[in-house]
């Protein structure tokens, strides 16, 4: 099928022979038939779509943008840009990658000259169409390849693409290639490419190797705590990670959030060469990461899902997910990085220390086993999205009939079921915020058309960033959100796992490198979901656990399950401890039986049905609970249990049942009224339509009276649509209210169960000691000793800075008075009021060195300090243990931890 030139440009790039799924790819490209090709990461999905097309490129010798290859990441992007330079050059084919990184120079050159190949992303795409070569460029396109489809199908960022797609079919006529990983349905990816579609599923089978650990406590831990200031546990699973690493070539360490990427990366790199690698640092930072890991200078690489997708790094031969992975289907993508070659064994070990973590593992490596993953929730009818490609279609256009737009728009398969009439309510309602012209035939673009087109380019939801700059050296390592801006009151942070004073914030953030204890930022949109399935099976595996102990005991128990998951004694004890105690006393929640218990004025439904449905349940709960009780019930989740206070279990069971079935979908939209999650949804959806410009200040408006002004428009609609779709699973709410009492069991206690108390560990956990021992008491101790801090004499007026540790008595230097007041360095004393001041004086001529140390522990002003020092401590241990607690509450309630 190919000829020789090609074989010869495959050789140079180290392709001797094409695999069986490539020779059939090949073969169906060759025919021009439009494919989704799936299969395992590693198996060189990439070959088989591009070996083909090149063949059909030599023969062609196509002029502009012959190939459009899509990728969802930037890193990928740079990836497929090493993989395929070789091949393209060796052929006499010019290739380029464009995205947000690209610069100004780069995209002016590709405008004049368009590469035959073009690398970009989904957003990238859109502006194509929109600069006057480059669109004509795309008349010639003949093959678009769709990479990682799975990872865009679920999205808005896919459904961008889908109409994107539609819109290529207007100018160009061409092939369509999806590349997919496994996926649990491939009719409905393959739809979503467009029509006729065939799917193409094999290449050789890929060996997975996983295990699930709990690194067990040894003596160096205990000497590694005091030196890292954690837990010995922390410490434990720090040695543990390092230990993996040492033993093999090089190491990818996946984190399921960027505040973890960041503790883990402050702490692991005082042991390891490792680098920290997310979506928020900036694309230098990124580049550099990743070719040092690339050269081999880098032992590790901690990463979020940053580095998870088909990204060519062969030489990773071990994948450490710390924590459980939350999906299976996160789980096979990432360990699916090591071995990353055809016919090796990818080795994936997970660390997971807590009840939850393991069990959800547990049940994750069974399930990628036998090849059960999740339904992806695809995004339909996204009204916002909608909306941004009505107004990218006019500017490409200029003037166009509105049922044109309309027909090509309804092409796509996310607007399959769009009705004319909802079409034209959203030209209308854009019409009226003069965002287009539409007369009720024709669409037009107006001034502002083109702004709100580039303002509102990315479907992912915005919010301000703030761009972070090294004063030593002028880089940008990173950005910043607002919302860690706005809350963050210290000086000292932590990215790219070294730590950063800030010098000054006006457009960037300015910072400089500092060795000390500094805070995590945040980033919104975290977490990733556990799904109903997974939290089904763990509901099923404690049954099990609990009938084996009961009836087999603990030996057996632990052999079986070591057997059966491929996991360590310690992991099953973690367990057992828990469920042991828990059936003492209680009925354990599982799959088909949900606990409610209450103690203390808190209420925790356990019920094992993952993140969103049991965050619809909850907000529904809570609100039926407020409007009994007439005053506010708080709700927290998590996939396993549903915490409401205040609130008793007789209650809970009440309002529980008491639900009809048919009303859930409207109890769900009224529980979220007045909620953070509703305004801020409604916030971005009034963005992506124009109503609000991306710069405005939501400092200065009622968000509540926002919700309520836009609650009959489209904003509001698409608002809830997508907490439907992304937080809430309305359907399977339904579905468990109509069976509770009957097939689904309930119990109820008026104390909290073993299972209750369970905590999830957070990136928090990674950055302060729990239990402190007297070792980590006495480097808290010292580091109060090295804390400048500033006397201050109220009496002449004479400032001095001084380290902590080097202060006896507190007298004036200058006029001997003892009306002194000290603070932290980190503030100037123009920051403090008088009144504050005499306050803190006070309270040093009255407890001495004791208010001094508590003056510079983080967290504790003056009211804070003379509550602490107001009580009695039988000994100076008591009296830093409880300065140490006071700093971990500081830590812990700030409002970017929530």
């Amino acid at each position: 099928m190919l000829s020789q030139q090609v074989l010869e440009a495959l050789k140079h790039a180290g392709i001797e022979k094409l695999s069986r799924l490539q020779e059939e790819a090949a073969k169906r490209v060759l025919e021009g038939r439009n494919l989704l090709i799936i299969a395992p990461t590693g198996s060189g999905k990439t070959e088989a779509a591009i070996t083909p097309i090149l063949q059909r490129m030599v023969e062609e010798r196509p002029e502009g943008i012959a190939l459009v290859y899509i990728t969802p990441l930037r890193a990928l992007n740079r990836d497929m840009l090493r993989r395929l330079k070789a091949i393209a050059e060796e052929l006499g084919f010019k290739i380029a990658v464009r995205h947000g990184d690209t610069s100004q120079s780069e995209r002016s050159k590709q405008s004049r000259k368009p590469p035959h190949i073009l690398v970009t992303t989904p957003e990238t795409l859109q502006i194509l169409f929109l600069g006057k070569n480059l669109r004509n460029a795309l008349k010639n396109v003949r093959y678009v390849v769709v990479d990682e489809v799975h990872e865009l199908a679920d999205s808005e960022r896919g459904i961008q693409l889908s109409v994107a797609l539609e819109r290529l079919r207007e100018l160009a006529r061409f092939q369509t290639i999806g590349l997919s990983a496994t996926v649990s349905n491939p009719k409905r990816i393959a739809a979503f490419l467009g029509r006729n579609v065939e799917v193409i599923e094999g290449g050789e089978e890929k060996l997975y190797q996983y295990e699930v650990v709990k690194p067990e406590v040894c003596e160096e831990d205990s000497k590694l705590a005091e030196e890292l200031f954690v837990d010995a546990e922390i410490a434990a699973q720090l040695r543990l990670i390092r230990e993996i690493a040492e033993k093999h070539t090089s190491a990818l360490i996946f984190v399921n959030t960027r505040q973890t990427a960041e503790a883990l990366g402050l702490k692991l790199k005082k042991l390891l060469s490792v680098e920290v690698h997310h979506g928020s640092l900036s694309k230098e930072a990124r580049i550099e990461s990743e070719n040092r890991f690339a050269r081999g200078d880098l032992k590790a690489l901690i990463c979020t899902s940053s580095m998870e997708l088909g990204i060519d790094i062969g030489h990773v031969d071990v994948v450490i997910q710390y924590n459980s992975p939350r999906q299976v289907s996160r789980l096979i993508q990432r360990v699916g990085r090591s071995g990353h070659k055809a016919g090796k064994v990818s080795k994936g070990c997970i660390i997971a220390s807590s009840f939850d973590e393991i069990l959800e593992s547990w049940v994750i490596v069974k399930r990628a086993e036998e090849g059960l993953i999740e339904d992806e929730t695809m995004h339909v009818m996204s009204l916002d999205t909608l909306a941004n490609q009505i107004a990218a279609i006019a500017l490409e256009y200029g003037r166009i009939r509105a049922e044109k737009v309309y027909s090509i728009i309804r092409r796509a398969y996310p607007y399959r079921g769009l009705s004319y009439e909802k079409f034209v309510e959203i030209c209308e309602f854009l019409a009226d915020g003069n965002v287009i012209a539409f007369d009720g035939e024709e669409i037009a673009p107006l001034r502002k058309t083109r702004r709100y087109f580039y303002d509102n380019i990315s479907m992912i939801p915005d919010e301000k960033h703030y761009r972070v700059v090294d004063i030593t050296t002028g880089k940008t390592i990173g950005v910043l959100d607002e919302s860690f801006l706005s809350t963050f009151s210290g000086e000292v942070f932590a990215m790219k796992g070294e730590l950063w004073r800030v010098v000054s914030v006006d457009d960037v953030v300015k910072v400089e490198p500092v060795a000390k204890e500094g805070d995590i930022p945040s980033w919104a949109g975290e977490e990733i979901p556990v799904p109903y399935e997974v939290a089904q099976d763990v509901g099923l595996l404690r049954l099990w656990i609990a009938n084996m102990l009961r009836n087999e005991g603990r030996e057996e128990t632990i052999k079986a399950l070591m057997e059966k998951f491929r996991t360590n004694r310690a992991a099953c004890l973690e367990v057992f401890d828990v469920i042991e105690e828990h059936i003492k006393n209680f009925e354990v929640s599982s799959d088909r039986h949900i606990t409610i218990e209450s103690s203390g004025g808190v209420a925790i439904i356990n019920a094992c049905f993952g993140h969103r449905v049991n965050e619809a349940l909850g907000r529904i709960v809570a609100m039926l609970l407020s409007a009994r009780r007439g005053s506010n019930v708080a709700v927290e989740i998590d996939p396993y249990r549903i915490k409401l206070s205040p609130a008793r279990a007789e209650e809970v069971k009440e309002v529980l049942l008491s639900i009809d079935s048919d009303a859930v979908e409207w109890l769900a939209e009224r529980a979220l009224i007045d909620t953070k999650l509703l305004q801020w949804k409604v916030i971005n959806a009034a963005r992506k339509f124009g109503y609000l410009s991306k710069d405005a200040d939501l400092s200065r408006m009622n968000l509540r009276n926002l919700v309520l002004r836009l609650k009959d428009t489209p904003i509001y609609s698409e608002a809830v649509r997508e907490i439907f779709v992304e937080r809430f699973d309305v359907e399977r709410v339904k579905e468990i209210v109509s069976k509770l009492g009957s097939e689904i069991g309930i119990s109820v206690y008026g104390s909290l169960s073993p299972i209750s108390l369970v905590p999830r560990q957070q990136a928090f956990d990674l950055l302060m000691p729990s239990k402190p021992t007297e070792a980590i008491l006495a480097v808290f101790r010292r580091r109060l000793d090295e804390e400048f801090c500033i006397l201050h004499c109220l009496n002449c007026g004479c400032t001095i800075r001084e380290r902590v540790g080097s202060i006896d008595e507190v007298r004036c230097i200058r006029c001997g008075s003892k009306l002194v007041a000290c603070v932290n360095a980190r503030r100037s004393i123009e920051e403090f009021k008088k009144e504050e001041l005499f306050r803190i004086a006070n309270l040093v001529m009255s407890y001495g060195k004791k208010a001094v140390y508590a003056m510079n522990t983080h967290g504790v002003g003056a009211e804070n300090a003379a509550r602490i020092l107001a009580r009695f401590y039988p000994s100076e241990r008591d009296f830093f243990l409880e300065l140490l607690e006071a700093e971990k509450r500081y830590i812990r309630t700030r409002k970017f931890w929530d």
